[in-house]
């Protein structure tokens, strides 16, 4: 008998005990939001509408669909940010996933990322220690976890930066935006409480507009200590380096034209 397919995998284990599993895992998770909050005086309609992050907005319908998914279920072992450090990896269940950020995955297709995994699933010497995710594979619909498979260029954007630039939107809007602003301009809802200097405008960023981003990297770890004046606290002692790297990935994509955009490369 000759190796299964990957549809023919995904085809016998669906079961409609795991389907109904899989959609439930997919609809209890639609409504959570990771937007950052309004500022004040939002009423909805257009204004609110203006708040909603433009990188989000450039994933597509797909990737945006795929998000949801390894937000839901794929973290767990590839960890929040695609690292790999997910907290299954405290068990002895699953192997050592690959680090989506730091191996150039930000411009894989999805094509190429399926056919990899198919690989893996049938022991082609891509991956051959993938056991663990047969289980992920039986409870999911094959396009969904297409979708899954095309979020993650999205998550390892941008190549030029090591560090996740829709993981670093979800720490700006909830250490940053108060000041700098939901467009990175330096109109936070906190900015004008400030009496010192005034929150950068990422716009137009003398670091980002050179492409410095080691210089805006040690920027965000020593805070105020770099820029005289500056109220920004030193976020090395409260963050990682990676999270930090997402930061500076994210804030990279405030200025038009520093950056490329999101690949939705099938």
């Amino acid at each position: 008998m000759g190796l299964l397919t990957f549809g023919q995998i995904l085809e016998a284990n669906m079961s409609v005990r795991y389907r109904v599993f899989a959609l439930a895992v997919v609809a209890a998770s639609a409504g959570c939001g990771t937007e950052p909050p309004p500022t004040p005086g939002d009423t909805g309609g257009a204004e609110a509408a203006s708040s909603v992050p433009a990188l989000a907005a450039e994933l597509s319908e797909e990737q945006a669909e795929g998000r949801i998914l390894f937000q839901s279920v794929c973290w767990t072992c590839h960890g929040t940010t695609g690292r790999g450090n997910g907290p299954a990896l405290q068990s002895d269940t699953a192997g050592q996933p690959p680090n989506f950020i730091a191996e150039g995955y930000a411009t894989v297709s999805t094509d190429e990322l399926l056919a990899r995994f198919e690989a893996s699933l049938t022991g082609d010497g891509v991956d051959p220690a993938h056991p663990h995710m047969r289980h992920v594979v039986s409870v999911v619909q094959p396009e969904r976890f297409r979708a899954a498979l095309s979020y993650v260029p999205a998550l390892a954007y941008p190549a030029a930066i090591p560090g996740s630039a829709l993981a670093g939107m979800e720490l700006y809007g909830t250490h940053c935006v108060g000041c700098h602003g939901v467009h990175g301009d330096g109109e936070g809802y906190a900015a004008e409480a400030l009496v010192m200097v005034k929150p950068a405008d990422f716009r137009t960023d003398s670091l980002i507009v050179a492409g410095d981003f080691e210089g805006l990297f040690n920027r965000v770890r020593e805070g105020g200590r770099s820029v005289h004046g500056s109220a920004m606290p030193p976020w090395g002692v409260a963050l990682s380096d990676d999270q930090m790297w997402d930061l500076v990935a994210y804030i990279s994509t405030f200025r038009e034209g520093t950056l490329p955009g999101i690949s939705a490369g099938r």
